[in-house]
């Protein structure tokens, strides 16, 4: 642990016993400065989509509400989304949804991938990050 120094003085900390931590804080035993003690995430995984696709998959909740208003339904949700991503990957005919034939295939391959964007979209959340493509 001698590589590890107090941010204030500069003392070199044997252990971690050295110092008196309370909630990741610590307090050095050299000044008596407090400093926080900083976690290293050593691996982030990250869930990506590519930007076009998810420019497309962006209008999906637009045509799961004009589905849902078209047929009288009660009240749209985030779950009509699902459904159009569902209907529109088993779907035979590019024609029934001509805005998305680009889309199909990668829906097909990446089903739960594309409802975990739009859950996220809908909650404000961001679940996938968008990448360049």
């Amino acid at each position: 642990m001698s590589d590890k120094k107090c941010p204030n003085c500069g003392y070199e900390l044997d252990s971690w016993n050295d110092c008196v931590s309370v909630n990741n804080i610590l307090e050095c035993p050299e000044c008596e400065e407090h400093f926080e003690l900083k976690a290293i995430r050593l691996n982030k995984p990250q869930l990506t989509i590519p930007k076009s696709i998810a420019d497309l998959l962006d209008k999906v909740p637009n045509e799961a509400k004009r589905y849902v208003q078209e047929n009288g339904f009660d009240d749209y949700s985030i779950l009509d989304d699902f459904v159009e991503l569902r209907e529109f990957y088993e779907a035979d005919e590019d024609e029934a949804f001509p805005g998305f034939t680009g889309l199909k295939d990668f829906v097909k391959d990446n089903l739960n991938l594309c409802a975990l964007y739009l859950a996220g979209k809908a909650l404000g959340v961001d679940l996938v990050k968008v990448v360049e493509g």
